[in-house]
């Protein structure tokens, strides 16, 4: 396989990757509506505690899901920009279009931090529910405690992992997205 050939396939792996990664986001969000209408549902009707309190970690499951994916996608982007387009002369490519013109990444910037705050946000809802429907059915401030922490401790770990993804996917903050592909990047 020729260099150009093996470019080409990457290239075109990559976008497909790219592509599968969105609809597998588009369905997380439809699922994960659903799965939280469907199980707060079952929590009001079939009052129990696990029902209750497993709303919370459903909610933050769904939420490292959906930043997997968004990194998936700006990792593949990424790599395209930096390793394959720099070897198609002539042309503007995607990838380096898009650096060029910051405004029109903001909206998937802002898609991202606004669907995870909304996730946070059931997240909180969900929580203070469920602590208190624990409190009311008169369980020990030890198990209340510890469920608060567990929330808690969960919730630093994806907010962690959020941060993270939002700090790699700003090339500004990134110095590696400025060096340009070297031969050895090829050697192989």
């Amino acid at each position: 396989m020729s260099t150009d050939e093996f470019m080409k396939h990457q290239y075109l792996t990559l976008r497909a990757e790219i592509s599968e990664s969105k609809s597998r986001i588009f369905w997380l969000v439809i699922i994960g509506v659903a799965l939280v209408l469907v199980s707060g549902y079952l929590a009001a009707e079939h009052p129990s505690a696990f029902a209750n309190a497993a709303i919370p970690f459903l909610l933050l499951g769904l939420m490292m899901s959906f930043i997997a994916e968004d990194n998936n996608i700006s990792r593949a982007g990424r790599y395209i920009r930096e390793h394959v387009e720099p070897h198609i002369k002539d042309l503007t490519c995607w990838e380096h279009w898009l650096e060029r013109h910051p405004e029109f990444r903001e909206v998937d910037h802002s898609f991202v931090i606004g669907f995870s705050m909304l996730f946070f946000c059931f997240f909180a809802i969900s929580t203070s529910l469920t602590l208190v429907y624990l409190d009311r059915q008169m369980y020990s401030m030890l198990k209340v405690g510890s469920a608060g922490v567990a929330y808690l401790l969960a919730a630093l770990c994806v907010l962690v992992v959020f941060v993270r993804h939002l700090r790699a996917g700003n090339p500004k903050q990134n110095p590696s997205t400025e060096q340009s592909p070297s031969s050895e990047d090829y050697a192989g």
